[in-house]
């Protein structure tokens, strides 16, 4: 009779614990599943930020209501980041850039949230502690590291490959390097001698469309008064007058830390090749003839998880100082981008 009754314990439990495993991986598996879902959902939008719904479902070969879930929730989850829009380098839409070193960062922060002129605005650990993006030239009353008008923005397309390959990659590309071979491909521009000559309305559809660029026609043309006609030109040549920057995090936006590094170089369109094998979008833009480039890393890629480490064997050091010793960089810095403010224009 006992051995009878622990027969039938051990054939519920194994039977339970089956079940629970068979749930176990058919979870794994749908999480697998819209993950790449989601990855798929960024190069659409990467190519057609603006791309109706039904068209997402059918090159996801599912539905309507589905294919907007799943966007709905790579965006809530942070997956990926509404396509966005940043003004090129003209003369009249020109920012101009201070990375300082100040007393008192919390003070100075609280400073920019009523300066009109300041749209962007973070504390950081690094090479300086503040980092202002401005309309105008403002008066600081700091040390200023660097400054200057700001380039275009170039953002790199992240390629579906992992943290592993993204190093192997990089790192081949630094070995193999022959300045002999250096073509300049010109992925950051300035306009800084041309006018872009928005009118009053173009400039609200640039407000409206900002952090947003799959937002509705229809309520932006109510709202502001402009034609349909006009926004949808104005649509069509964004490409033009604005970056177009849609990012993608494949382990969700918190796993990440940003990471923004200065170089002085002679192959500026090289680093940002290299650094743009990385799995994550990368940044890059110009200040004061220095090349910047803002990452998403995780932190042991670049610090070191004990205090006792040799930093050549950390990933992205190790790399930097393969590239000072090619002579492929003259200079580097960085820092960790910590709380920052973005206001609209």
């Amino acid at each position: 009779m006992f051995r009878a009754d622990m027969a039938k314990f051990f054939k519920g439990s194994s039977e339970c614990y089956s079940r629970e495993l068979q749930e176990v991986k058919e979870m794994t598996a749908r999480l697998k599943q819209q993950r790449r879902e989601y990855r798929t959902i960024y190069e659409i939008i990467h190519k057609n930020p603006r791309i109706f719904i039904k068209d997402i479902a059918s090159l996801l070969h599912i539905d309507s209501d589905t294919a907007s879930r799943r966007l709905k929730e790579a965006l809530e989850e942070g997956y990926i980041s509404k396509p966005q829009i940043r003004k090129r380098s003209y003369f009249d839409t020109k920012e101009y850039v201070y990375f300082l070193n100040c007393k008192n960062p919390v003070k100075l922060f609280s400073q920019c949230l009523q300066d009109d002129d300041v749209i962007y605005h973070s504390t950081m650990i690094g090479f300086a502690n503040f980092w202002i993006i401005s309309k105008e030239k403002i008066d600081i009353g700091a040390d200023v590291v660097i400054e200057g008008y700001r380039s275009d923005y170039y953002m790199s397309f992240a390629p579906n490959h992992s943290w592993r390959t993204a190093f192997q990659l990089m790192h081949g590309k630094v070995r193999n390097f022959d300045p002999k071979n250096y073509a300049p491909q010109r992925y950051i521009g300035k306009h800084w001698n041309e006018t872009l000559g928005w009118d009053s309305e173009e400039k609200k559809l640039f407000e409206a469309f900002k952090y947003d660029l799959r937002k509705a026609i229809t309520p932006v043309m109510k709202k502001n008064l402009i034609s349909w006609r006009k926004i949808d030109v104005w649509l069509r040549n964004l490409s033009k007058s604005c970056t177009i920057m849609t990012a993608y995090y494949p382990e969700k936006i918190s796993a990440y830390n940003p990471y923004l590094y200065v170089f002085e170089t002679d192959y500026e369109d090289f680093v940002i090749d290299v650094f743009s094998e990385l799995p994550t979008n990368t940044l890059f833009f110009h200040v004061s003839n220095k090349l910047f480039t803002l990452a998403h890393t995780r932190r042991e890629f670049q610090r070191g998880v004990n205090s006792q480490i040799d930093i050549r064997k950390l990933r992205i050091p190790g790399l930097l100082e393969d590239m000072l010793d090619k002579k492929i960089i003259e200079s580097k810095n960085s820092a960790l981008v910590e709380s920052y403010w973005k206001k609209d224009p």
